[in-house]
């Protein structure tokens, strides 16, 4: 199928790029002012796409690859990249950690320098330190904890204080102050509650509980026990940052063991459109996440993206595993690889560098609405949503923040002293971090 929309669409509204100071940028340590080899029409660019199809994270990875190979169908069809097409490289790491720094190894080898990957923090950590060593850029489309600070990253998915901020307060006021945390045990969900606790002693909220559970649960019978604790604690309500196959589980004994969206409502940050459907419906109608972004968001630009997604599965069977839903995730995923190419174009290059100058600063049209990529921290500024679960699997939004809400990575209380600055400059009270070692030489397009 030729698409009949292309970037022009989804066009910058200003904010020109700003410089570096004049020192090197991050682990690129290219000088300022440097010439990048421009875009060669008659050679393809490279993007690594590491993204798991199988394993523990096939619940939610595979709609991300979906999208971006839906992205790069989209602007080759568009004349590509200044007349250069995109050549996407794609590995399975089936949800095994060290595998997704073991496949970036392998694709810097084969000179690919962008890269589109990661859901998890766990895979995150693993990859990141392999692409700062090796001089590339990742685009990394999840919801985090925040705490990274890197010119060889750009985020597109929510800081905490882009999901915490507006939930916690909305949910003690709604709901009640004792608030239970449970989370899968990493350091996603551990540090998402941290700074949940810090936004409960600010609004007059309780933690009565805190449990973690392996990342490996995917039983109804591994919950009994933090259930049977909600229940004992008498909780107001539960935030929960339990994550891919574990969240199923989770919700179905939420719900055998007779505890119900409208005693005891859960809101969970990971729980987008795929997970709903992959838990059951009936297991999550009435809970709540804080996305900033819904397949229910109502522009004409989500109808047209949702309706280009839906025709995109219908002709690529089999390439997720659920049912034809957008999602915060995978909408990250398409609005990163936006960035990406309107960056490049702008710099007519692909080095990792020109790209990330050429970002800072950038605001552009998303399926979500406009938003744009700060200029120090190469996050993202991003509107912060609620929505509740329907009858249909999807949300209905039911809070909505009117401005677009600057990225924190690293906050006051938890992070004393710290900051991101100059697009990926990592500060501590005021002096700069010394960025990792560059132990490979960014390859040119080939």
């Amino acid at each position: 199928m030729k698409y009949q929309c292309t970037r022009r669409q989804f066009v910058t509204r200003g904010s020109q790029a700003l410089f570096a100071m004049g020192f090197p940028l991050g682990a690129f340590q290219t000088a300022h002012g440097a010439s990048w080899e421009k875009i060669d029409p008659s050679k393809p660019i490279k993007v690594g796409l590491i993204l798991s199809t199988s394993g523990f994270m096939s619940v939610v990875e595979p709609y991300q690859l979906a999208v971006l190979k839906m992205a790069i169908d989209e602007t080759n069809a568009s004349g590509g990249i200044n007349g250069a097409k995109i050549e996407a490289l794609v590995r399975d790491p089936g949800s095994d950690w060290a595998k997704y720094a073991s496949y970036g190894k392998e694709l810097l080898n084969e000179n690919v320098n962008i890269f589109h990957s990661c859901y998890t923090s766990a895979s995150r950590e693993s990859l990141l330190p392999v692409l700062q060593r090796g001089g590339a850029l990742l685009y990394y489309p999840t919801y985090y904890e925040g705490r990274e600070c890197t010119s060889n990253m750009v985020m597109t998915g929510s800081c905490p204080n882009q999901q915490v901020d507006n939930s916690v307060p909305w949910m003690i006021k709604k709901y009640g102050a004792r608030v239970y945390m449970v989370g899968s045990n990493y350091i996603y969900p551990r540090t998402m509650n941290k700074a949940a606790k810090l936004s409960l002693k600010k609004n007059g909220g309780t933690a009565v509980g805190e449990k973690y559970i392996a990342l490996e649960a995917d039983k109804e019978s591994d919950f009994s026990e933090v259930i049977a604790d909600i229940k004992k604690q008498k909780a107001d309500w539960v935030l929960s940052n339990v994550v891919g196959a574990s969240n199923d589980a989770f919700m179905r004994a939420y719900k055998k063991a007779g505890l119900t969206a409208e005693q005891t409502p859960i809101m969970s940050y990971p729980l987008t459109e795929p997970e709903v459907h992959s838990a059951g419906i009936d297991y999550c109608v009435g809970h709540y996440t804080s996305f900033t972004y819904f397949q229910s968001v109502d522009t004409p630009e989500n109808k047209a993206f949702i309706a280009r997604f839906t025709q995109y599965l219908k002709d690529n069977p089999g390439i997720v595993n659920g049912p034809a839903v957008t999602s915060g995730v995978m909408q990250a995923a398409y609005s990163g690889f936006l960035a990406f190419v309107m960056a490049a174009r702008k710099a007519n290059s692909v080095h990792p560098e020109a790209i990330v100058n050429s970002s800072r600063g950038m605001e552009y049209q998303a399926p979500e609405g406009i938003v744009k990529i700060d200029a120090d921290n190469l996050h993202t500024h991003l509107r912060p949503l609620i929505g509740k679960i329907n009858s249909d699997g999807l949300f209905d939004i039911v809070d909505r923040s009117q401005n677009l809400v600057k990225p924190e990575v690293y906050s006051n209380e938890m992070d004393p002293g710290k900051e991101c600055k100059n697009g990926g400059e990592f500060l501590i009270k005021g002096r700069k971090v010394p960025a990792p070692k560059v132990t490979r030489k960014v390859i040119p397009q080939t």
